[in-house]
């Protein structure tokens, strides 16, 4: 009797995890391309303010980058901590874009438009989101940028 009741006691528990599990499918499965888009300009809007609360859900905080001035970034590069002074991005607009989506991760390729005062300048990025417990998190980023048209 007892080994039945652990017997089955294993096989609800196996079953509540495949569950989980396909629970988490769907949930991956119906985050679109164009959400993607939309994460990816929440972020430079929250960067341009700076909004820390937005962007430290965002970060996932094993995040790593790289930006114009070479080295790994860690997500503390990216969102101070509290009591630190913040770095802030110009307000920026993605343009064009392509998303892949595999499972639980996705990638976006794109060209923004940071609007600076001068004059706008164009970044090439490539950023990578990853499902996590809470929701989708970025934990890389890679900008560079973009090559000048020729007159």
């Amino acid at each position: 009797m007892r080994a039945s009741l652990v017997a089955l006691g294993l096989m609800i528990c196996a079953s509540i995890f495949a569950i989980g599990r396909l629970g988490a499918r769907t949930t991956t499965a119906s985050m679109g391309e164009d959400d993607f888009r939309k994460m990816e300009q929440s972020w430079l809007d929250a960067a341009s303010v700076p909004d820390l609360p937005t962007l430290r859900k965002m970060f996932s905080n094993d995040f790593i980058g790289t930006s114009f001035g070479g080295g790994v970034l860690s997500k503390n590069d990216v969102v101070p901590a509290d009591g630190m002074s913040a770095n802030h991005f110009p307000k920026s607009v993605l343009k064009d874009s392509t998303v892949r989506i595999f499972g639980d991760t996705a990638v976006l390729m794109g060209d923004v438009e940071m609007q600076v005062p001068q004059k706008a300048e164009d970044v090439r990025m490539t950023t990578v989101f990853q499902k996590h417990p809470d929701g989708w998190q970025i934990i890389a980023v890679h900008m560079s940028k973009a090559p000048t048209a020729a007159p």
